[in-house]
């Protein structure tokens, strides 16, 4: 019985200190159990936000929480998107049963 708890108490802690228990975005949309596929903004400061013309997106997955691949920076998103300026940040997240999560970053600007 002391060795199943003490296997409860170390994964429980490994997710917890996990970085993806940590993160906070400022807006977090509702999340669902089995599916879910949000947007939202990664910045909460929109008085007089001009998004510019151009948009760029970088993407980064993650499989069974176990491995994870991509460039889903600010920098990357801009340079697929052509963009010099920055003018606006949001993020898109998509998760299939903690499965697959894809994370998106998308920038809009000139």
């Amino acid at each position: 019985m002391k060795k199943m708890m003490a296997v409860v108490t170390i994964a429980i802690m490994c997710f917890m200190f996990s970085g993806c228990a940590m993160w906070q975005a400022p807006v977090i949309p509702p999340q669902g159990a089995i599916f879910s596929s949000t947007s939202a903004p990664i910045q909460t400061q929109f008085r007089d936000t001009d998004l510019g013309s151009k948009r760029g997106e970088a993407t980064s997955i993650a499989i069974l929480g176990l491995i994870g691949i991509g460039d889903a920076s600010v920098y990357e998103a801009a340079q697929n998107g052509n963009i010099q300026t920055v003018k606006h940040v949001d993020y898109e997240i998509m998760n299939v049963l903690g499965i697959y999560v894809e994370f998106k970053t998308v920038v809009y600007g000139d």
